[in-house]
């Protein structure tokens, strides 16, 4: 069973806290609505509603602090705040997929299919420390609002849950010794995943 957005990240975070607090304490409270706002004003499409609830849930990781961060998010991702969403967006769509998008805003391939070198339809929601982002599909499809793996060499690519309320359920799981993979923290505390995950 899939437990609702709001409730899963309280969850996570109270984890967090006893498991992997150096984690914990850089998690920025609920994003400012002003800044969700001025993400939704250059979108194209709506972002899925479990998108929204996490960011009214928190607000990414302290740009100044993230080196403490670990990886919040399997393998190596931690969330973007939403002024950093909005940025990486403008800066990327820039590099749109001619095979994919169009100059009317509609897209040729649909949601969980491989593009290159990015689709405008990509809401990058985490970064890894190697460069890459995970975003959040919103082209049409069965798989809209699909989590997409994107490194600049390679494009994006579906990730492996099939939306943000996976994820974090997926995340919470693996926390609480629920689910397949396993969480691991350092000696400063601060969470990290080992490679076999599952």
């Amino acid at each position: 069973m899939t437990a609702p957005v709001t409730p899963t990240w309280q969850q996570i975070v109270t984890l967090l806290q006893d498991f992997a607090p150096a984690t914990a304490r850089v998690i920025r409270p609920p994003a400012p609505a002003t800044e969700v706002q001025r993400v939704l004003s250059v979108l194209p499409a709506e972002p899925p509603a479990d998108l929204l609830a996490w960011w009214a849930a928190m607000d990414g990781i302290d740009d100044e602090q993230d080196y403490r961060a670990g990886a919040l998010i399997p393998h190596h991702f931690v969330p973007l705040a939403v002024q950093r969403v909005r940025e990486e967006y403008l800066r990327q769509r820039e590099y749109r997929d001619p095979t994919c998008c169009t100059d009317d805003n509609r897209h040729d391939k649909p949601a969980g299919e491989s593009v290159f070198p990015y689709c405008t339809a990509l809401i990058p929601v985490c970064r890894s420390i190697d460069g890459g982002m995970l975003c959040v599909d919103t082209r049409p499809g069965a798989q809209y609002g699909c989590l997409m793996d994107w490194y600049a060499s390679e494009g994006a690519y579906a990730a492996e849950w099939h939306s943000v309320t996976h994820m974090l359920n997926d995340v919470a799981g693996r926390l609480g010794g629920t689910g397949p993979g396993a969480a691991a923290v350092d000696d400063e505390g601060m969470l990290d995943w080992n490679s076999d995950l599952g």
